[in-house]
């Protein structure tokens, strides 16, 4: 006979917070109710509705407020760059795993954009973005590429794309800001046609052009980290 899983009193906590975020009443930045209007409300101790809070905050799913409360996180994206940083750490995952992962992403990303067109303001600072890029060197290149990635997610209007590929940016860019400072006349000359290649096979809604330029940009960075 099948064991039934009985439902904890901190499981119900996280069930009835669940559902107010499911029925909309809680929010990005909404304030959780008190632990004791928890507790009341489901009729159990306030020590499994702490436990249940205690285990929403470690996943990152609510922020501690000091003298205020709890709040629904606006940055939930930080549980997922946390839970990479331990796995790296832990060696579960490696930076090769991470870099792949990237690039299959903005593939998607791209691809969305093939089938969604680019908004026409997107691409007006994707252009101006290509110009700085041409003058830029250091600190300046890694600002002016990180920025034209965002632009690519941005411009998809995807909240859960935005969301999981700022997490894995965040780690990513750990390792690429070092290369990028010190890269040399011929790897900013190939990143930078890189980058016009795909933002122009994308706005020509080029499929086979744009997963040939993102491959070619992430095997040269991979070459530039030595992974």
């Amino acid at each position: 006979m099948e064991k039934q899983h009985v439902t904890s009193e901190y499981e119900k906590a996280i069930q009835y917070i669940y559902s107010l975020m499911q029925d909309g009443t809680l929010q990005n930045g909404s304030k959780l109710p008190t632990e004791r209007t928890i507790a009341e409300t489901l009729g159990i101790g306030r020590n499994s509705t702490r436990e249940a809070l205690s285990i929403l905050h470690g996943m990152g799913m609510i922020e501690r407020v000091q003298g205020s409360g709890n709040y629904i996180s606006k940055n939930a994206g930080e549980s997922i760059r946390q839970m990479l940083m331990m796995m790296l750490a832990l060696g579960s995952i490696t930076k090769s795993e991470v870099c792949e992962f990237r690039c299959t992403m903005e593939k998607s990303v791209c691809s969305m954009l093939i089938e969604k067109g680019i908004p026409f303001e997107c691409q007006v600072l994707l252009e101006d973005n290509l110009a700085r890029m041409e003058q830029a060197d250091g600190s300046e290149l890694v600002s002016v590429d990180k920025e034209f990635h965002e632009l690519l997610i941005r411009a998809t209007e995807n909240e859960l794309f935005s969301m999981i590929m700022e997490a894995v940016m965040i780690v990513y860019r750990e390792w690429i800001d070092l290369v990028l400072r010190r890269v040399n006349t011929k790897e900013k000359a190939n990143l930078l046609n890189y980058h016009k290649q795909i933002y122009n096979s994308v706005l020509e809604r080029d499929e086979a052009a744009m997963k040939a330029a993102v491959d070619g940009h992430y095997h040269l960075i991979s070459q530039m980290l030595a992974l």
